[in-house]
């Protein structure tokens, strides 16, 4: 399977290793230091259980190429970034051929729809623990990724495809997952991440002290109640079990220092996806009448940040 993974953070570079590693032919659209390296032939390095492996087979890019026909293309931008990355990939893609996005939030594959035929957008939720630590380097910090995908619209003829991305995933060691129901499971993951790390930002904690505070627990809880009451007037299939499953990874399964990749940047004064987490909630809610108290608050309250972060970006 020809493949495009378009960005070289940790997730894009992660996959590229796994996937090449499975044999398929995988071009990494990179920029600045990352393509540096591998013109000067440094090979993407995957680390895991203190294992360095070295794949060479992976092809960094600066510019996707022009007589590119690829079957598959995966965005692992940053939300915001989604639009212009499926523009950039979409001559790319093959007529057959499926885009996937792994992004935190749940309107990525409506962005990308935007760039790319619909029915050949694939909706993703990717849990990893994968650190970027060097330009063309990532380590593994926990087990295989695990990915949940579906069509972002419905296309009875791309099914044949759609089982071979699955397989694609599956033979590259990756605990990959079909539903049916992507919305659902967008929405899932977005309460998990948006509360703990929307929480985490306001209390500038970390999940151990978070989950240990019967306050800022509850906190959270709350927080995830709200997104499942947006989801499933959007059109999500939220239940109390799905809840249950959320609050034990935060409480359970979450090593005692682990902070959102939110919660990171905008305590380092980046970029962050304030607007595509927490932010997306607060939109969703306005639009559909439901009340999000937890959620306004903490929008509100880290939106200063954020606005200073990319007026500081913006000028360097």
């Amino acid at each position: 399977m020809r493949i495009l993974i378009y960005g070289a953070g940790a997730m894009g570079l992660y996959l590229s290793a796994r996937l090449a590693q499975a044999g398929h032919s995988v071009s990494l659209k990179a920029r600045g230091a990352a393509v540096s390296q591998a013109e000067a032939g440094v090979p993407v390095t995957i680390v895991s259980g203190g294992d360095s492996h070295e794949v060479s087979t992976v092809r960094t890019v600066a510019e996707i190429p022009s007589s590119s026909d690829f079957d598959l293309v995966i965005l692992t931008t940053k939300a915001w970034q989604v639009p212009q990355a499926a523009e950039e990939a979409a001559p790319a893609l093959s007529p057959q051929g499926r885009l996937l996005t792994v992004q935190n939030g749940v309107d990525a594959p409506a962005r990308a729809a935007e760039h790319v035929a619909a029915r050949q957008v694939l909706a993703g939720t990717a849990v990893v623990i994968a650190e970027r630590t060097g330009p063309l380097q990532v380590s593994l910090n926990g087990p295989e990724a695990h990915l949940i995908l579906g069509r972002w619209e419905a296309d009875a003829e791309g099914q044949e495809g759609d089982q071979a991305i699955t397989a694609a995933l599956l033979q590259a060691g990756l605990l990959a997952q079909w539903s049916e129901d992507i919305v659902t499971a967008l929405w899932k993951k977005l309460a998990l991440v948006a509360s703990y790390g929307g929480v985490g930002a306001l209390s500038g904690a970390p999940v151990g002290i978070t989950r240990a505070v019967p306050q800022t627990k509850a906190l959270v809880r709350n927080a995830m109640l709200e997104v499942f009451n947006v989801g499933n007037a959007r059109g999500a299939s939220l239940q109390e079990q799905d809840l249950e499953d959320i609050m034990g990874t935060f409480t359970q399964k979450f090593p005692e220092s682990t902070t959102s990749s939110l919660q990171r940047d905008l305590l380092e004064g980046r970029p962050s996806e304030l607007r595509d987490q927490v932010g997306a909630v607060v939109a969703h809610a306005r639009e559909l009448g439901v009340d999000v108290p937890i959620f306004e608050t903490i929008y509100a309250s880290q939106l200063p940040r954020e606005l200073q972060a990319r007026a500081a970006a913006e000028r360097s």
